[in-house]
């Protein structure tokens, strides 16, 4: 990478020369219109100065809880021009996880859909930094939640008269929440020049330079966002979105766009697959998912045509290995992506291990703010990730003679599921404080859908009555959909290794899956409601490692 290059990753500069070179080419898809390069360039002006006029100034942490709009992207990229600290939120987040993410990212600004809104009121009393609250919808009255409020619609009275950009790719373009491990979700802070160069080599690794590509994912994960628009963005070329994966208009929305590039996560190819052959199978232009899963791909392409890639890619480091397009190894994540990262595979002394052997895979970069920083306000959390010079994914792997890369696990205290990771501590501390909970510990359990449902073992207080169903209503009053477990079983006592931590390994050991005759099963209970959950979560809650 040259010079000239990472002086060109800075997102608001990015839109607007494509919008000089590309102005009537069409950038976003949507099921009801379409937006060109030049129309987004105006409407990020326009947004930027409609932020700044109602306070935001460069520096400022402004968190976006907004599903996938139109007015999402144009929002995202005014942000970066007035060099604003983007905040994607979850749009499932609520009560305790809502509240950690407003106050430990220091958020001043917050613009919200109406359907969100009534979220904010049980804890706004904590966000004392909370200056100000932008709603989507229908207009809110001044003085809502005790801060100053306005209707987004205001943000675009003040005109588009084009805004001077003096970020460079060394600057903080976003914060993105990803999955705690031993503690709350964390802020990976992500440079201009992190997002940038992910969303590059997606395009390269996928050979998709110049493809329209089909975007199911939400836009608050660096997935949607990243490899979706700032890739189209890259290419000059058109990205489809819409609001969440949805199996039965999947193929529709495919011709609709006429994409060739799919973005999915691992539960989206199952789902798909399970589904009855059709004759329209292999009628459609589309040619590759990302991320898929390789091991899958002899049946993708045996029943629609379409091959799978897989690559290694978190929020932190971006694409860290890889294959060429078409050139991939059946379960592997591919080679080193030599141009930007050293990549090796280490025991729990960070010494490196021989081919065959497992280990964490650790991380380093070559070049400069293609990585994360750190976590934001973690500076512990931020330690332990990069002791000895390499980031620490916290994920076993193991790499065969010729370097292709093989995923085993996660060492770290976390749960994948339907794309999304979940920390278990999150979970434990909304479940701890039901008043008939002593304590308990939510793991993964492997799925039918390729990753982990997540379960979760409970020690009731003496005497307390709970039942599973009253537990799981609880859950999901207080938790997100995706984190809500679909096992519950109620357990004497938690094994513990010697240092007194509760032994998960032992839990999921338990039965098949981790299961034994006292589990019980929410998706037996309520299988109509279940399926209709997971196939919501399937398609709005993706992760980013592959």
């Amino acid at each position: 990478m040259n010079e000239e290059w990472l002086e060109s990753l800075v997102l608001g500069k990015l839109l607007r020369s494509r919008a000089e070179t590309h102005g009537d080419v069409v950038f976003l898809k949507f099921r009801d219109g379409e937006w060109t390069f030049a129309e987004v360039d105006d409407a990020a002006d326009r947004y930027a100065s409609g932020l700044a006029a109602e306070g935001v100034r460069r520096g400022d942490h402004v968190a976006v809880m907004l599903p996938n709009c139109a007015e999402f992207v144009p929002v995202i990229f005014a942000l970066a021009r007035l060099g604003a600290v983007a905040v994607p939120v979850n749009t499932a987040y609520r009560g305790e996880l809502l509240r950690h993410v407003l106050d430990s990212a220091d958020v001043s600004t917050l613009l919200i859909d109406v359907e969100y809104a009534d979220r904010l009121p049980p804890v706004a009393s904590e966000l004392p930094g909370l200056a100000r609250v932008i709603v989507r919808g229908a207009e809110p009255a001044l003085g809502l939640l005790g801060v100053r409020a306005v209707p987004m619609s205001r943000l675009l009275v003040h005109g588009a008269e084009p805004v001077h950009d003096e970020s460079r790719f060394t600057d903080l373009l976003a914060i993105m929440y990803t999955s705690g491990t031993t503690g709350r979700s964390k802020g990976a802070m992500a440079p201009h020049a992190l997002a940038l160069t992910c969303a590059r080599d997606s395009l390269d690794y996928l050979d998709r330079w110049g493809s329209t590509t089909y975007c199911p994912l939400p836009l608050f994960h660096a997935a949607g966002l990243w490899d979706g628009v700032f890739a189209a963005l890259l290419s000059g070329s058109a990205v489809g979105i819409v609001e969440r994966f949805s199996a039965s208009r999947f193929w529709d929305d495919v011709r609709h766009f006429d994409a060739q590039v799919a973005m999915s996560v691992f539960a989206m190819i199952p789902i798909l697959l399970s589904a009855p052959p059709g004759p329209r199978d292999r009628d459609h232009p589309l040619k590759t998912f990302y991320m898929g899963k390789s091991a899958l791909d002899a049946a993708l392409l045996e029943r629609f045509g379409v091959r799978s890639a897989e690559t290694y890619t978190s929020t932190e480091v971006g694409i860290a290995t890889g294959s060429p397009y078409g050139g991939w190894r059946l379960g592997s994540m591919g080679q080193v992506n030599a141009e930007r990262f050293d990549v090796a595979v280490v025991d729990e002394d960070d010494r490196e291990v021989p081919a065959g052997e497992p280990g964490e895979l650790v991380v380093r970069p070559k070049q400069p703010f293609v990585i994360t920083p750190g976590y934001y306000g973690m500076p512990e959390a931020t330690a332990r990730a990069f002791r000895n010079l390499w980031f620490h994914t916290g994920d076993r792997v193991w790499r065969d003679d010729d370097g292709y890369f093989y995923f085993l696990d996660r060492i770290a205290d976390a749960i994948r599921r339907r794309g999304e990771n979940i920390s278990a501590f999150d979970i434990e501390c909304e479940v701890n404080l039901h008043s008939a909970v002593i304590e308990c510990a939510a793991f993964g359990v492997p799925s039918e859908l390729e990753e982990e449902e997540v379960k979760l073992a409970v020690v009731l207080a003496p005497g307390a009555e709970l039942t599973h169903a009253e537990l799981i209503e609880y859950c999901a009053a207080k938790l997100p959909s995706f984190m809500v477990p679909r096992f519950v079983e109620f357990v004497d006592e938690l094994p513990r290794t010697p240092s007194d931590k509760i032994a998960k390994y032992a839990l999921r050991a338990m039965g098949d899956r981790g299961i034994t005759p006292g589990t019980w099963d929410r998706e037996k209970a309520a299988p109509s409601t279940w399926a209709g959950q997971a196939s919501a979560a399937a398609g709005s809650t993706p992760g980013r490692t592959a």
